[in-house]
């Protein structure tokens, strides 16, 4: 039977993936702790021809075709750069001590202003689904130890906040938009039922592992820089905990602040061009939370984004939620296990 177009896109990533994680799994055994800087030039090759072969096998659903509001690039361009000055400037300007609780304190009053005024009705199924999530997402929060501006109580409680009124207005927007219908920033779940859902999840875990290999090596060969990011793992369980971020950031990092972006931008632009534009900043705005900021920053931003957040929105927006809350999941769970054993093995 000669396989679909579709299918044949997904050929150069399953390459890829296998010589990646074949490339990655034989420097993961040799090392007691991630390999020396020399491999991190080829290491990195490969890790990008790998993402770059993960985006091209995950099609964009958005329809190209004209519209009522034709792109005006000018100002298209012109709010592209007026947004992405703002994102990049803020925490900037601030230390990250006062720029994340600033943040993930708006977050909720963002979602539920936008939930008002879009008026969009909510499914019981859906609202169910997003407290799940977000119980899941407060209960792993109570555990972790990184969290400098929040005691764990806090942390987990923000969860419950947070996670729900994202997807809940993520998903508003899209529906809004019709961008939904479109199958962009699906849940598995809620469209195929429980199975599906765990079925997905699991795909998550087994695409992740060239990455979540490579997440062990990026934080170099220093043990302190290791215990300064990861030390506070005392016990096995702890690894489990990479289950809140891969849920929360997904919600808010991807599911609702794309689209809110999308919303802005499709103002001046067709709506595949718009929500491209939004996934790529917002993608390597997230990435940029992750680094120290400044300049070095920046450029850390760019590798941080590629490698790790495109694939993630890809999969998260173009695929389905639970696949992309997998993939999460399991690149963090990896270097918490990794961390776990070094301190404590």
């Amino acid at each position: 039977m000669k396989a679909t177009p579709e299918q044949a896109q997904r050929y150069p990533f399953l390459a890829a993936w296998v010589a990646a994680t074949i490339f990655f799994g034989w420097q993961f055994v040799q090392a007691k702790y991630p390999p020396e800087p020399k491999l991190n030039g080829i290491s990195t090759l490969v890790m990008l021809l790998c993402t770059v072969a993960l985006l091209v096998s995950i099609p964009n659903p958005i329809r190209s075709e004209p519209s009522q509001n034709p792109t005006k690039t000018g100002p298209f361009v012109l709010l592209i750069l007026i947004s992405t000055g703002i994102l990049f400037l803020i925490p900037t300007r601030m230390d990250k001590p006062s720029f994340f609780p600033l943040l993930f304190f708006a977050l909720p009053i963002i979602t539920i202003v936008t939930l008002i005024l879009l008026k969009q009705s909510l499914g019981k199924r859906e609202v169910l689904y997003a407290f799940v999530l977000a119980l899941l997402a407060g209960i792993t929060g109570q555990g972790d130890g990184r969290i400098p501006f929040a005691s764990p109580a806090l942390w987990s409680i923000l969860q419950i906040f947070i996670v729900p009124t994202s997807l809940l207005a993520g998903w508003s927007i899209l529906r809004y938009t019709g961008l939904r219908i479109e199958g962009v920033g699906k849940s598995r779940f809620l469209s195929d039922g429980s199975s599906a859902a765990f079925k997905a999840f699991l795909s998550g875990l087994l695409i992740a592992i060239p990455w979540a290999f490579i997440n062990v090596f990026v934080a170099g060969t220093n043990p302190e820089a290791w215990a300064l990011r990861d030390g506070w793992l005392k016990a096995w369980w702890q690894p489990v905990l990479a289950l809140q971020p891969g849920i929360a950031e997904e919600a808010w990092g991807r599911i609702f602040l794309v689209p809110l972006f999308f919303l802005i931008f499709r103002q001046v632009s067709q709506p595949r061009a718009a929500f491209t534009a939004a996934l790529y900043m917002v993608g390597y705005w997230f990435a940029y939370l992750h680094t120290p900021g400044g300049w070095g920053g920046i450029q850390n931003a760019v590798v941080l984004g590629t490698l790790y957040s495109l694939p993630l929105s890809y999969l998260c927006l173009y695929r389905d939620l639970e696949t992309a809350i997998g993939f999460h999941f399991w690149i963090d769970f990896i270097r918490f296990a990794f961390a776990f054993v070094l301190f404590n093995g």
